[in-house]
């Protein structure tokens, strides 16, 4: 008989493994309706229809109970309805509801982007290894071959998704503009303050010599083929190529990575090419969490708590976890008390309720190593042309190309 191991049920359900202890120990004195599975000398929750509505039940009554009884009721920050646009705070709830989870993203606004931004900063001065002063360093390294690539073509636009503050990027841009080859620079990110940001820091570097054209997408849903489509109708773009750039390994912040490639293969050409970089995984960096600018007792740090400050969740209400499993290194809230947020929409509310124990994510990154990077690329229609490893082999870059079909 298949069964269910405890940690799927902790995971599946959201309650804590005691809860699921529990209700093995009842069953087996005949006191809550669930079949058992016995493997060695340990019983399981057998994997079957009737114990799967069974445990259902369990979890919806106990959350119903605890949110009548003793549930802490919070609402939204006034802030939080002008920050975001009612698409976005639907995405918001629909993730809270489904997932347990606050999309990433929706930190970069407001004062998210300028914690980013000091943040960014910071990790580019240190002399330890990285995800942005590697990022750097790997395109400084691979610059012959990116030139030599790009050799046959005389104008070059630069497609930089998930811009952030665009300190990865200034050296390689600061390369391309003085070999006269650098047409548009293209920042696509979907906080504008994020935006704003990489503007001012583009015209600071760069005076008017570099042109900054922003724009406000969604990289999980919104292609961005037609900012790029006037390109392909010149007379002259057979000399010119778009050169697609996802530094930092945004799409492992995402639930899905491969709908975020997906979307920027839709919205390449197929002569253009994508410049990507990201951590790889390993023992140390499964370990390694260092997002607050001061030492000190682990805190939801400024880059990752906008969210959950605006949803009015204090941090005397959870507890902060940050650890490794099923493939992702994460960070989450875990509730000491009953929880449950009221959202006002103009035609009325939308409540969630959370039980005390449950978790709520607020950030992720998937790990994987070079082989599994080179898969994920493959299952998403590019074909990897080139591909360089920082020397302690726990920092990548590759260059691609979207398949034709």
């Amino acid at each position: 008989m298949q069964y269910f191991r405890n940690i799927d049920i902790v995971k599946d359900y959201r309650v804590d493994e005691s809860t699921v202890r529990k209700w093995i120990g009842r069953a087996r004195e005949g006191k809550l309706d669930l079949t058992l599975h016995k493997q060695g000398d340990r019983e399981y929750i057998a994997n079957t229809a009737q114990n799967i509505a069974t445990m259902k039940d369990l979890v919806e009554g106990n959350r119903k109970f605890r949110n009548t009884k003793a549930a802490k009721v919070v609402t939204p920050r006034p802030e939080f309805y002008k920050l975001y646009n009612q698409a976005q705070i639907y995405d918001i709830v629909a993730n809270l509801e489904l997932h347990h989870e606050i999309p990433r993203q929706y930190n970069y606004f407001d004062g998210g982007a300028e914690s980013w931004d000091v943040y960014s900063a910071k990790l580019a001065t240190e002399d330890t290894p990285n995800l942005v002063n590697s990022t750097i360093g790997l395109l400084e390294k691979n610059e012959s071959y990116i030139d030599d690539l790009l050799s046959q073509y005389k104008r070059v636009n630069v497609v930089d998704v998930g811009v952030g503050n665009a300190v990865p990027v200034r050296d390689f841009l600061t390369r391309l503009a003085a070999r006269g080859v650098l047409g548009r620079y293209v920042a696509i990110d979907i906080s504008g303050e994020m935006l704003a940001i990489a503007e001012r820091n583009i015209k600071e570097w760069f005076g008017g010599t570099v042109p900054f054209e922003g724009h406000q997408l969604d990289i999980n849903y919104d292609r961005f083929v037609n900012i790029l489509a006037e390109e392909y109708l010149q007379k002259d773009a057979a000399d010119t190529v778009n050169l697609v750039l996802m530094l930092g390994g945004t799409p492992y912040n995402f639930r899905d990575p491969d709908g975020v490639y997906k979307v920027v293969h839709d919205s390449m050409h197929v002569n253009d090419f994508l410049i990507h970089t990201q951590k790889l995984d390993s023992d140390a960096t499964r370990r390694y969490f260092d997002f607050n600018l001061d030492p000190g007792k682990p805190v939801l740090p400024p880059i990752h708590r906008l969210v959950v400050d605006l949803l009015n969740i204090d941090e005397d209400l959870y507890d902060l976890e940050l650890g490794y499993e099923h493939g992702q290194r994460f960070e989450r809230i875990r509730l000491k008390v009953a929880l449950t947020i009221k959202f006002e929409f103009e035609h009325g509310e939308r409540i969630i309720h959370f039980s005390k124990g449950e978790a709520i994510l607020v950030w992720r990154f998937w790990q994987q190593v070079a082989l599994d990077v080179a898969k994920q690329f493959d299952r998403n229609d590019f074909y990897i042309l080139h591909s360089s490893q920082t020397t302690d082999q726990e920092y990548i870059l590759t260059v691609s190309r979207a398949k034709a079909e």
